[in-house]
């Protein structure tokens, strides 16, 4: 069965929460990404911020000098374990209505990030169908 580690296409890019929402914005331009996840020195996250998150930022008046930490998603992050089944992660994505979901270890490092993109390839499809009750044509 696919875990969630099976989805990470990537080393995850990263920022700390004191750089500018310039640097980041331009960390996902170059890297031609969605979302870039916030760490402390440990390498935990602590925070994500998402192409939503900086239109929402700039047009509340944040400012490209500004640090990240003021658009970003801080704190309660909705994350998914290396080794979690597929269909879990779905659940946790679609039950807080967001696209990129955070993947770390045992000890809750940083690992990767997934997408809803990534859930729409055919294995992980295929699996989620499997995962899905259809009930039987009728005669």
């Amino acid at each position: 069965m696919p875990k969630v580690l099976d989805l990470v296409k990537r080393r995850p890019v990263t920022a700390r929460p004191e750089d500018s929402v310039g640097d980041v914005v331009r960390l996902m331009a170059e890297n031609n990404i969605g979302s870039v996840v916030l760490v402390d020195g440990a390498g935990r996250p602590v925070g994500i911020v998402t192409e939503r998150d900086v239109v929402r930022g700039l047009a509340r008046g944040a400012g490209l000098q500004d640090a990240v930490r003021s658009i970003a998603t801080m704190g309660d992050l909705v994350t998914a374990r290396a080794d979690e089944d597929i269909y879990v992660a779905l659940r946790k994505m679609r039950g807080r209505g967001i696209r990129h979901l955070v993947v770390v270890d045992d000890s809750g490092v940083l690992v990767g990030v997934i997408s809803v993109r990534d859930l729409l390839e055919d294995p992980a499809l295929k699996h989620l169908g499997e995962k899905t009750w259809w009930p039987p044509p009728e005669d």
